[in-house]
C-alpha cells in the first residue's frame, strides 16, 4: 500500500470514528431530552389527586410546580450520563451494571437538591429513570427494533444487582417492606416496573387510540397504575386500608362502561380535593406516569428502534409474572 492511500485510510478510519462518536452523543442526548420531557409532562398533567400540577401543590406544602420544572431541568445531564455510561460498558452483565451507574446516581440527588433548595422532588426517579436510561444506553447497538418490553426486562437486570447501602435511619420504604413486606421502587424495578409496563403503557396507548388530549390520557395511565401499585408515598402519609380503598375505587371507575374525559377528569378533580384534604399523595404512582411517558414516546418517536411492548401480546397470567 502506498504512504498515500495509508494516509487516505487513516483519514476515512478517523472520519468513521468521529461519525460513529457523534452518533453515540446524539442518541445520549435524544434519551436524556425524552427523559426530562417525560419528567416535565407528569407534573403538568392534571388534576392530579394530592399531587403537584399545573392547578395546585396538591397536598405538598414544600413544593410547587415550579419546584418541579426546576428538578427536571437539573436532571438533564444525568440522564445523557447514565445512557452514556451503560454504552461504555455495554460488555458487562446488566446485572454487574448498577455500581457503575451510582456514583452519577448520587450526584444527581445532590443537583436536584441545589435546584430545589434541599426540596426531594425526583429522588425516586433518579433512580427508576436512570435504570431505563442504562437500558436504552445497553440497546444502543442492537441491529434491528427492540420491543419496549426488551427495556423493561433489561430494567429488572439491572435492577437485581442493586444492593444499596444501609440508612443511618430506617426509611419509610425499609419500614413498610418491614411492617407489610411491601417492596417499594427496588421491587417495582425488579420486577420490570409492572405498573408502568403492564398497566401505564397499554392504558396510554388505549387513550392515545381514542384521540383523548394528554390530560385524559395521562390521568386515565395513572388511575390505572394507581389501581394496581402498592404505592408506599401513599401509603406512608395514610395506611394500608386507605390505599385498598382507593386502588378499589380506580379499578371500579375504569370499568365503567360509559368512562369519558370529562367524567375522569371530574372524579380526578374531586379525588385532588380529597388527597389534599387528608394531606396523602400518591408520589410512588408519579414516577410510573414518567417512565409510562418515557416508553410511549421512545415508540412514538424512535419506531426504528423500539417497538411496541411484547407484554401487550402477554396473557394476564405471564405479564405479572416476576423477572428476577
Amino acid at each position: 500500500m502506498t504512504r498515500r492511500n495509508q494516509r487516505e485510510t487513516m483519514r476515512a478510519g478517523h472520519a468513521r470514528r468521529a461519525a460513529e462518536r457523534a452518533a453515540r452523543e446524539a442518541y445520549c442526548g435524544q434519551i436524556s431530552k425524552l427523559a426530562v420531557r417525560s419528567l416535565l409532562y407528569e407534573v403538568c398533567i392534571g388534576p392530579k389527586p394530592g399531587l403537584v400540577d399545573r392547578f395546585n401543590n396538591g397536598a405538598h406544602r414544600d413544593m410547587n410546580l415550579f419546584t418541579f420544572l426546576d428538578s427536571a431541568c437539573a436532571l438533564s445531564s444525568y440522564f445523557r450520563e447514565i445512557t452514556a455510561q451503560a454504552m461504555r460498558h455495554g460488555r458487562i452483565p446488566p446485572e454487574r451494571l448498577l455500581p457503575h451507574l451510582r456514583a452519577p446516581g448520587i450526584e444527581a440527588e445532590r443537583e436536584m437538591f441545589r435546584a430545589t433548595g434541599g426540596v426531594n422532588t425526583h429522588k425516586g426517579i433518579v433512580y427508576s429513570m436512570g435504570i431505563f436510561c442504562a437500558a436504552c444506553g445497553l440497546l444502543y447497538n442492537q441491529p434491528r427494533c427492540v420491543p419496549v418490553e426488551r427495556l423493561f426486562s433489561l430494567c429488572a437486570k439491572i435492577a437485581c444487582g442493586d444492593h444499596p447501602p444501609k440508612e443511618k435511619t430506617e426509611t419509610n420504604g425499609e419500614r413498610l417492606y418491614r411492617q407489610y413486606r411491601i417492596e417499594g421502587v427496588r421491587g417495582e424495578a425488579a420486577n420490570g416496573f409492572p405498573a408502568a409496563r403492564v398497566h401505564g403503557l397499554p392504558a396510554l396507548r388505549k387513550a392515545s387510540a381514542w384521540d383523548w388530549d394528554i390530560d385524559a390520557a395521562g390521568i386515565y395511565a395513572l388511575f390505572h397504575i394507581m389501581a394496581n401499585l402498592e404505592d408506599t408515598n401513599l401509603i406512608s402519609r395514610s395506611d394500608l386500608q386507605t390505599q385498598r380503598q382507593v386502588r378499589e375505587h380506580l379499578a371500579a371507575l375504569l370499568h365503567a362502561p360509559d368512562l369519558s374525559p370529562a367524567m375522569l377528569l371530574a372524579e380526578a378533580a374531586r379525588m385532588d380535593q380529597e388527597f389534599i384534604r387528608k394531606n396523602i399523595s400518591p408520589g410512588g404512582a408519579a414516577d410510573m406516569l414518567s417512565m409510562t411517558l418515557m416508553a410511549w414516546w421512545l415508540e412514538r418517536e424512535f419506531p426504528e428502534r423500539f417497538c411496541p411492548a411484547a407484554s401487550d401480546q402477554m396473557d394476564g397470567s405471564s405479564r405479572d409474572k416476576k423477572i428476577c
